[in-house]
Protein backbone atom coordinates (compact mmCIF):
# COMPACT_ATOMS: atom_id res chain seq x y z
CA UNK A 1 0.00 0.00 0.00
CA UNK A 2 1.28 3.75 -0.80
CA UNK A 3 1.45 6.28 1.21
CA UNK A 4 -1.18 7.64 -0.48
CA UNK A 5 -3.71 5.37 0.74
CA UNK A 6 -4.83 4.68 4.55
CA UNK A 7 -6.99 2.03 5.38
CA UNK A 8 -8.83 1.81 8.48
CA UNK A 9 -11.59 -0.64 8.92
CA UNK A 10 -13.71 -0.88 6.33
CA UNK A 11 -13.06 2.62 5.14
CA UNK A 12 -9.95 3.70 2.51
CA UNK A 13 -8.78 7.11 2.47
CA UNK A 14 -6.81 7.96 -1.02
CA UNK A 15 -4.66 11.13 -0.85
CA UNK A 16 -3.93 13.23 -3.73
CA UNK A 17 -0.40 12.37 -5.31
CA UNK A 18 -0.98 9.17 -7.01
CA UNK A 19 0.97 8.65 -10.37
CA UNK A 20 -0.98 9.11 -13.43
CA UNK A 21 -3.85 10.70 -11.60
CA UNK A 22 -3.74 14.15 -13.60
CA UNK A 23 -4.29 11.59 -17.02
CA UNK A 24 -7.23 9.87 -15.72
CA UNK A 25 -9.01 13.39 -14.60
CA UNK A 26 -8.28 14.57 -17.70
CA UNK A 27 -9.19 11.48 -19.44
CA UNK A 28 -13.12 11.04 -17.58
CA UNK A 29 -13.02 15.12 -18.31
CA UNK A 30 -13.19 14.63 -21.38
CA UNK A 31 -16.38 12.38 -21.44
CA UNK A 32 -18.50 12.95 -18.77
CA UNK A 33 -21.33 11.25 -19.41
CA UNK A 34 -19.84 8.05 -21.25
CA UNK A 35 -19.70 4.70 -20.15
CA UNK A 36 -16.66 3.60 -18.82
CA UNK A 37 -14.91 0.52 -19.26
CA UNK A 38 -12.57 -1.49 -16.98
CA UNK A 39 -9.87 -3.65 -18.70
CA UNK A 40 -7.93 -5.79 -16.75
CA UNK A 41 -5.64 -8.28 -19.22
CA UNK A 42 -8.04 -9.12 -21.92
CA UNK A 43 -11.08 -8.87 -19.81
CA UNK A 44 -12.96 -6.37 -19.85
CA UNK A 45 -16.00 -4.65 -18.05
CA UNK A 46 -18.57 -2.15 -17.96
CA UNK A 47 -18.76 0.44 -14.68
CA UNK A 48 -22.27 0.62 -14.01
CA UNK A 49 -23.57 4.16 -14.52
CA UNK A 50 -23.62 5.16 -10.26
CA UNK A 51 -19.89 3.64 -9.70
CA UNK A 52 -18.86 5.98 -12.78
CA UNK A 53 -20.06 9.19 -11.51
CA UNK A 54 -18.25 8.28 -8.47
CA UNK A 55 -15.40 7.54 -9.78
CA UNK A 56 -15.40 10.68 -11.43
CA UNK A 57 -16.47 12.75 -8.53
CA UNK A 58 -13.46 11.15 -6.40
CA UNK A 59 -10.84 11.84 -9.58
CA UNK A 60 -11.79 15.17 -9.97
CA UNK A 61 -11.33 15.63 -6.01
CA UNK A 62 -7.88 14.29 -5.91
CA UNK A 63 -7.11 15.65 -8.43
CA UNK A 64 -7.53 19.61 -7.20
CA UNK A 65 -5.71 18.41 -4.26
CA UNK A 66 -8.17 17.10 -1.81
CA UNK A 67 -8.20 13.80 0.12
CA UNK A 68 -10.91 11.26 -0.37
CA UNK A 69 -12.26 8.98 1.51
CA UNK A 70 -14.93 6.20 0.74
CA UNK A 71 -16.67 4.63 3.95
CA UNK A 72 -19.23 1.71 3.67
CA UNK A 73 -22.96 3.28 4.60
CA UNK A 74 -23.62 0.66 7.91
CA UNK A 75 -20.14 2.13 9.20
CA UNK A 76 -20.57 3.78 12.89
CA UNK A 77 -19.29 7.14 13.62
CA UNK A 78 -18.72 8.72 16.42
CA UNK A 79 -20.58 11.90 17.83
CA UNK A 80 -17.87 13.65 16.85
CA UNK A 81 -17.13 12.17 12.72
CA UNK A 82 -21.50 12.42 12.35
CA UNK A 83 -20.80 16.25 13.82
CA UNK A 84 -18.37 16.81 11.08
CA UNK A 85 -20.33 15.37 8.20
CA UNK A 86 -23.14 17.83 9.03
CA UNK A 87 -20.74 20.44 9.53
CA UNK A 88 -22.38 21.25 13.23
CA UNK A 89 -20.93 21.14 16.88
CA UNK A 90 -20.74 17.85 18.62
CA UNK A 91 -23.16 19.54 21.04
CA UNK A 92 -25.97 20.20 18.22
CA UNK A 93 -25.52 16.84 16.70
CA UNK A 94 -25.98 15.39 20.57
CA UNK A 95 -28.76 17.66 20.66
CA UNK A 96 -30.72 15.97 17.30
CA UNK A 97 -29.70 12.36 19.07
CA UNK A 98 -31.29 12.96 22.32
CA UNK A 99 -34.48 14.76 20.18
CA UNK A 100 -34.71 11.82 18.16
CA UNK A 101 -33.98 13.26 14.97
CA UNK A 102 -31.47 11.01 14.35
CA UNK A 103 -31.26 7.40 15.48
CA UNK A 104 -28.25 6.15 17.48
CA UNK A 105 -27.27 3.15 18.99
CA UNK A 106 -24.52 3.30 22.91
CA UNK A 107 -22.75 -0.27 22.46
CA UNK A 108 -21.18 0.95 25.72
CA UNK A 109 -21.04 4.45 27.19
CA UNK A 110 -20.21 6.09 23.78
CA UNK A 111 -22.75 7.25 21.18
CA UNK A 112 -22.43 5.64 17.83
CA UNK A 113 -24.36 6.79 14.77
CA UNK A 114 -24.71 5.51 11.17
CA UNK A 115 -23.15 6.62 8.33
CA UNK A 116 -25.98 6.24 6.14
CA UNK A 117 -28.56 8.29 8.71
CA UNK A 118 -26.24 11.02 8.85
CA UNK A 119 -26.16 11.16 5.36
CA UNK A 120 -30.03 10.48 4.90
CA UNK A 121 -31.12 12.90 7.35
CA UNK A 122 -28.18 16.04 5.14
CA UNK A 123 -30.50 14.86 2.17
CA UNK A 124 -33.43 15.61 3.91
CA UNK A 125 -32.55 18.84 5.28
CA UNK A 126 -30.81 19.41 1.33
CA UNK A 127 -34.15 18.46 -0.74
CA UNK A 128 -36.52 20.49 2.09
CA UNK A 129 -34.15 23.48 1.77
CA UNK A 130 -34.20 23.69 5.30
CA UNK A 131 -30.57 24.69 7.15
CA UNK A 132 -29.06 22.52 9.38
CA UNK A 133 -28.90 23.52 13.04
CA UNK A 134 -26.18 26.19 13.44
CA UNK A 135 -22.85 25.51 15.53
CA UNK A 136 -23.25 25.93 19.04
Amino acid sequence: MSSTVARHGAEVTVRPGLEGLPELADLLAEHPSGALTLKVGRRGVVVPPELAVALREAVHALAHGEAVTLTPHEALLTTQEAADVLGVSRPTLVRLLESGALPYTKPGVHRRVRLEDVLDYAESHRSARAPLPQHG
